[in-house]
């Protein structure tokens, strides 16, 4: 098992990066194009109210759906010869009883019932300096709120940690991947990666994969340690107004998650609705 799980997440690394030596051609990209771009680039100079959000099946000890929506405001500070990119993640859970809170993180929980909430939340900043071609990069601090209003929904409480992100550009092909650390409150001490491989068809309409995989330090074993959910996510990015340069983009996928700790999902459900200004 743990092999094949080297084996999966060593094969959506190299699924991110291998872009980086192809050379394709652009075909040409529309307004729509342009806007489902700036959708799956972390450091896009954009203002935008985000969500994304995941149902996750049969988790905790009844095998119950737990629930995650998280509304993310974004906000690109431009600066001389770069940009700082604000992104919060306020996450509203209804988690079952005995799951792990997502992405698969810390002990399960010790409620009875289904429990309604806000967790956590997240404030992210990136640096990212102008790039001079198709690839960029961007390095910053993520810091943790204790937001949580019950203590089954406790993350890191206060927290912090680095955060990395790439991004580029081949043809139709949007590649990269963000690389974050959170260490916090109750020896809370997990990396979480996001691999972005995202194929626009033209018209404001891609797919590709979009999704979070991370490891647990404080688990027992790496058993318990990881979540590794492989999927496809399908969506379109629609033009609201020309003029103002306002667009909406509207997701959904499909995730089966291959390694998950005790009170994890086997599946997900995951679907965004997003807001660009």
């Amino acid at each position: 098992m743990k092999k094949k799980l080297s084996h999966l997440v060593i094969g959506a690394l190299a699924y991110s990066f291998l872009p980086v030596m192809v050379q394709a051609q652009d075909a040409g990209c529309d307004a729509a194009c342009e806007a489902a771009r700036k959708a799956a680039n972390p450091l896009a100079d954009i203002r935008a109210i985000m969500t994304d959000n995941t149902v996750a099946f049969r988790t905790g000890t009844d095998e119950e759906d737990s629930y995650n929506f998280q509304i993310q405001p974004v906000y690109a500070v431009p600066l001389d010869g770069a940009n700082l990119v604000l992104r919060g993640i306020i996450p509203i859970q209804g988690v079952a009883p005995g799951a792990v809170l997502p992405p698969g993180i810390g002990e399960p929980t010790q409620n009875s019932d289904l429990e309604w909430g806000i967790g956590d939340s997240t404030v992210q900043a990136f640096y990212a300096p102008t790039p001079s071609g198709n690839i960029s990069l961007g390095y910053g601090l993520q810091v943790s709120l204790p937001t949580h209003t019950d203590d089954a929904l406790q993350g890191a409480g206060w927290g912090a940690g680095p955060a990395f992100v790439i991004f580029g550009q081949a043809g139709d092909l949007s590649w990269g991947g963000v690389l974050a650390h959170m260490w916090g409150e109750s020896d809370f001490n997990t990396t979480i990666l996001q691999p972005i491989l995202i194929y626009g068809l033209g018209g404001g309409w891609y797919f590709g994969y979009n999704n979070v995989i991370s490891y647990n330090w404080n688990a027992s074993n790496n058993d318990e340690a990881w979540l590794v959910p492989l999927g496809l996510t399908v969506g379109k990015t629609i033009i609201t107004n020309d003029e103002k340069g306002t667009a909406l983009d509207l997701s959904a996928g499909y995730y089966d998650v291959t390694q998950s700790p005790t009170g994890g999902p086997n599946r997900q459900f995951k679907f965004g609705i997003s807001f660009f200004f």
